[in-house]
């Protein structure tokens, strides 16, 4: 049997002098499975991203991913698993507006060995990077040498997702990933997103309040189902 790429058990977490945020007794993701997670703002999906990226610390409770238990490894350490195998698409981006749109793709491979060996051996990080973002429609020389400040919401939105994908990563996690942008670039941005993961076995957890989207996965869930917190908040 696979073991699951992303496992929550009794997980709860809070903001300080909040009500529980997250509720969570059990979860699992497994290895190339592509999963759709649906809440209306405000429920925790964030949050919960945040959490299984290693960015946020539970309040109790295991999550595990790739087989470590992020609440037993100190902030480093998270941070390690995360540049080595994670592939985060943040809802604000978090480009840096002081590099060009390539140097923001190849970001990744400066901070992970395992990264950087993933992208050396398919021809370069910047041959990568210009593969990614032409399957994001984004190949147009002079535009890839701008900074990513001179892009429209929409071409920062895919820039991002391009850095995401760089170098194999075993978790995909895209967070409301395409509210910036408009039919035919959404349709290519979720269709890349899948074909990145299929080559590798990737997992890809997508989370969106847009449930129109749910049927281009293999499995779809409301964060209703999974988190008490979020239940119990709907029914109030």
């Amino acid at each position: 049997m696979t073991q699951p790429i992303v496992s929550l058990s009794d997980l709860s977490f809070a903001w300080p002098g909040q009500p529980p945020v997250l509720d969570v007794k059990a979860f699992e993701l497994n290895r190339g499975e592509r999963l759709f997670l649906r809440g209306p703002s405000g429920s925790g999906k964030s949050t919960l991203l945040g959490l299984i990226a290693g960015v946020l610390e539970a309040n109790s409770g295991a999550v595990h991913v790739l087989d470590q238990d992020l609440t037993e490894l100190s902030g480093g350490q998270r941070d390690r698993v995360r540049a080595d195998h994670l592939g985060v698409i943040f809802q604000m981006f978090n480009l840096v507006p002081y590099l060009s749109v390539v140097q923001n793709v190849v970001l990744p491979c400066r901070f992970s060995k395992r990264r950087l060996g993933e992208v050396q051996a398919a021809g370069g990080a910047e041959a990568e990077a210009k593969r990614l973002l032409a399957r994001l429609g984004l190949s147009d020389e002079g535009l890839l040498s701008r900074n990513v400040t001179e892009l429209s919401v929409g071409q920062q939105q895919r820039v991002a997702a391009a850095r995401a994908l760089i170098g194999n990563p075993a978790l995909i996690i895209a967070d409301e990933p395409t509210s910036a942008l408009d039919a035919d670039s959404r349709d290519r941005f979720i269709q890349l997103l899948s074909d990145e993961a299929q080559k590798t076995d990737a997992a890809l957890l997508f989370v969106s309040h847009d449930g129109a989207l749910a049927p281009l996965f293999d499995r779809a869930i409301d964060l209703a189902e999974i988190n008490h917190a979020a239940s119990i908040m709907e029914q109030a």
